[in-house]
C-alpha cells in the first residue's frame, strides 16, 4: 500500500463516519415525529436535569479516582486535578470522535506524556473501561432478573438468558486478562508482527496486568467504585426521563442502558450518534416500558427525546467540567508565574 493510499484511507474513514452519523440521524428524526421530539425537549423540566447533571459529575469524580488508583498501583502518579481534567476530556470526546473509546485512547496518552508511564498508563486505562463495561454487564444482568421474577413471558427469560451469557462473555475475558498463561500467548504473537515499539508495550502491558492479578483487594476496590460510578450513570437516564415526564420502571433503564453502551462503542458513527439514540428508542419504545403510553408512534417519539436528551447532557457535562478544569488549571499556573516574577 503506498502513503498516498493510505492518507486516502485516513481521510476517507471519517468523512464516511461522518456521513453515516448525519444519514442515521436524518432517517430516525425522518421516521418518527420529529416536531413532538422537538416539543418535548424544550418542555423538559430544568429541575431535574440538573439532578441529572449532578449525577453524572460526581460519576466523573469516582471514575478519575478509581482510574488514578489503577495508575498508583503501577506506579504513575499524577494530579488528580490533572487527571480529572484528562478523564473529562476523554469522556466528552467519546461522543465526537469516530469510535466509541477515542476519548480513552486520548486520556491514556495525556497521562503518558504527564508521567511517561508507558504501557502502564495504557494498561491502567484499559483495565478502567472494561471494569466499567464489566459491571454494566452485572446491572443488566441483576436487572433481567428482576423483571423476570414472577413473570412468565418467555420474552423476560430470554432476557435472563441474554443478558446472563453477556455477564458471564465478561467474567470469561477477566479470567483470561488476568491469566499468566494467557497473557503469556501475547508476547509471540506479537514477537511476529516484529519487534519494536508494539512488542515493547505488548510486554509492558502483560506485566502490567499480571501485578493487578496478585492485588486482589484493589480489584475489589475497583468493582465497588464502578459500581457505584455505572449506576449513578444510569440514573443520569432516569432523571431525564422525569424532566420529560415519563413514568418508567428503574429495572428497565439498569436493562437497558448497558446494552446501548455496548453497542455504543462500535465504529459506525462518530460517537456512536444516531446508532445509539435508535437503538435506545427501540428499546424503550416496547409495548409496557413507558408507563401510561399506549400509542407506539407517541412512544417511538418520547424514547427518541429521552435518547437526544441523556446524549446532550452525556456530552456537555464533561466538556463543561474539563473546561472549567483547564480555565482552573490557567489561572493557577498564571498566578505562580506572577508571584515567581514578584
Amino acid at each position: 500500500m503506498t502513503k498516498k493510499t493510505s492518507g486516502l484511507r485516513k481521510v476517507l474513514a471519517p468523512v464516511a463516519q461522518i456521513a453515516a452519523t448525519v444519514a442515521l440521524l436524518s432517517w430516525i428524526l425522518w421516521r418518527n415525529d420529529a416536531p413532538r421530539i422537538l416539543a418535548a425537549l424544550t418542555k423538559a423540566d430544568p429541575a431535574w436535569l440538573l439532578g441529572g447533571a449532578v449525577a453524572l459529575l460526581v460519576s466523573l469524580v469516582l471514575g478519575a479516582f478509581q482510574w488514578d488508583l489503577l495508575l498508583r498501583h503501577q506506579g504513575v502518579r499524577v494530579r488528580y486535578v490533572k487527571l480529572l481534567h484528562a478523564y473529562n476530556l476523554g469522556t466528552f470526546l467519546n461522543f465526537v470522535l469516530p469510535t466509541g473509546v477515542g476519548g480513552d485512547v486520548v486520556r491514556a496518552i495525556a497521562v503518558h506524556r504527564e508521567s511517561q508511564g508507558g504501557a502502564k498508563s495504557f494498561a491502567a486505562t484499559v483495565l478502567d473501561r472494561f471494569a466499567g463495561l464489566f459491571t454494566l454487564s452485572i446491572l443488566a444482568f441483576v436487572a433481567a432478573l428482576l423483571l423476570a421474577s414472577g413473570r412468565h413471558d418467555p420474552y423476560f427469560a430470554r432476557l435472563v438468558f441474554l443478558t446472563g451469557a453477556a455477564f458471564l462473555a465478561f467474567a470469561v475475558a477477566a479470567g483470561l486478562l488476568f491469566s499468566r498463561r494467557a497473557l503469556g500467548w501475547l508476547a509471540p504473537v506479537v514477537r511476529f508482527l516484529g519487534e519494536g515499539k508494539l512488542f515493547e508495550m505488548a510486554k509492558g502491558m502483560r506485566n502490567a496486568f499480571l501485578e493487578y492479578r496478585a492485588a486482589r483487594s484493589l480489584v475489589g476496590q475497583i468493582l465497588s467504585i464502578s459500581l457505584v460510578t455505572q449506576f449513578l450513570r444510569i440514573s443520569v437516564h432516569a432523571f431525564c426521563a422525569h424532566a420529560l415526564g415519563l413514568r418508567i420502571d428503574f429495572a428497565w433503564f439498569l436493562l437497558f442502558v448497558p446494552v446501548v453502551a455496548l453497542i455504543s462503542v462500535l465504529p459506525i458513527s462518530v460517537g456512536g450518534w444516531g446508532l445509539r439514540e435508535g437503538v435506545q428508542k427501540t428499546f424503550f419504545a416496547l409495548p409496557g416500558v413507558m408507563i401510561g403510553i399506549s400509542s407506539p408512534t407517541e412512544a417511538a417519539a418520547m424514547g427518541l427525546a429521552l435518547a437526544f436528551l441523556t446524549s446532550v447532557v452525556g456530552m456537555f457535562v464533561p466538556a463543561i467540567a474539563s473546561l472549567v478544569g483547564s480555565l482552573v488549571h490557567f489561572l493557577s499556573r498564571t498566578q505562580g508565574h506572577r508571584e515567581e516574577s514578584a
